[in-house]
């Protein structure tokens, strides 16, 4: 439940400047100072950038062709990728952590397109929608400042190396604060792995929709996509199964599990009347090294 860090070293960006000095302690607090002190900065949109050409296929990946089915669904959800706007400082970290661990980057793409098709149920506000995208791009950004080898995916963690992972939703919170200023991905980024209280930081109030919706993308992305402690990513079916017992035991965000579980099913009905089925776990990778329920954190 940590909920503040004293920094051992600078925190740095990737053009070396100073964020804030060894010795600062971050704090919620911090994080709003941040926020409030952000300069304004012009925004170029991902159509822009290097990203551009790495949408298609994140939206054609297998293991999700059920939410992105069809023409219409990637179009609508590249639309919003495409002109979604960020300061060039962000898009320089994002390249960074492209080329330093693209796993972690595939990761933030994936989660960007998911919390954008979960949104799509429920608003068609341009505003909404490119504020699901930032957040969703930008949520493991705190990962950037965690040991190298610890951030990475695909590597089993050392004994300390969890507790340095854990601090990145705050180390992550305060780059993009000190960016964007107040902006839902800094709460994104934040809480991701608040878990309805169960995981990390403690917050002192509950994080928004946008931020549960940035979370159960994130978690969904993560359950399908491979990882060195079980022998198969989880298939659609199961990551869904194994959110939808997350949510009924109070350890995700029901509305945001409805959204995605909404999604998968192609959008088709009404949100308000979608119904669970019974409870399973299906499609599960044989063998689970990580109790991703308990043991944080989770990717």
């Amino acid at each position: 439940m940590l909920e503040r860090f004293t920094l051992p070293r600078d925190l740095i960006c990737c053009d070396g400047t100073v964020l804030a000095p060894a010795g600062a302690v971050v704090t919620l607090a911090s994080i709003g100072e941040a926020a409030a002190n952000a300069p304004p900065l012009p925004a170029r949109p991902l159509s822009d950038t290097f990203a551009a050409g790495e949408l298609s296929e994140t939206l054609t990946n297998p293991a999700h062709r059920h939410l992105f089915r069809g023409a219409q669904v990637q179009g609508a959800v590249a639309r919003v990728l495409l002109s979604t706007a960020l300061p060039a400082p962000l898009w320089a970290e994002l390249a960074a952590l492209r080329d330093a661990d693209p796993a972690r980057w595939r990761h933030a793409m994936a989660t960007a397109c998911v919390a954008v098709r979960m949104q799509l149920g429920v608003t068609d506000d341009p505003a909404a929608l490119w504020d699901a995208a930032a957040a969703g791009l930008l949520h493991d950004l705190g990962m950037r400042h965690v040991p190298e080898r610890a951030g990475r995916i695909g590597e089993e963690l050392a004994r300390g190396e969890a507790e340095a992972i854990a601090t990145h939703p705050l180390l992550g919170a305060l780059h993009v604060a000190s960016v964007l200023g107040e902006h839902p991905a800094v709460e994104a980024a934040l809480a991701h792995h608040w878990r309805r209280g169960r995981g990390y930081p403690r917050l002192d109030r509950e994080p928004s929709p946008l931020s549960e919706v940035v979370a159960v993308a994130s978690a969904f992305v993560a359950l399908t996509q491979p990882r060195v402690f079980r022998s198969s990513a989880y298939e659609a079916r199961g990551a869904a199964d194994l959110l939808i017992r997350e949510a009924s035991h109070g350890r995700a965000d029901l509305e945001a599990v409805r959204r995605l579980v909404h999604a998968l099913r192609g959008g088709r009905g009404d949100l308000a009347a979608l119904r669970f089925g019974r409870e399973r776990i299906g499609q599960a990778p044989a063998v689970n090294r990580h109790r991703w329920l308990d043991a944080e954190p989770a990717a």
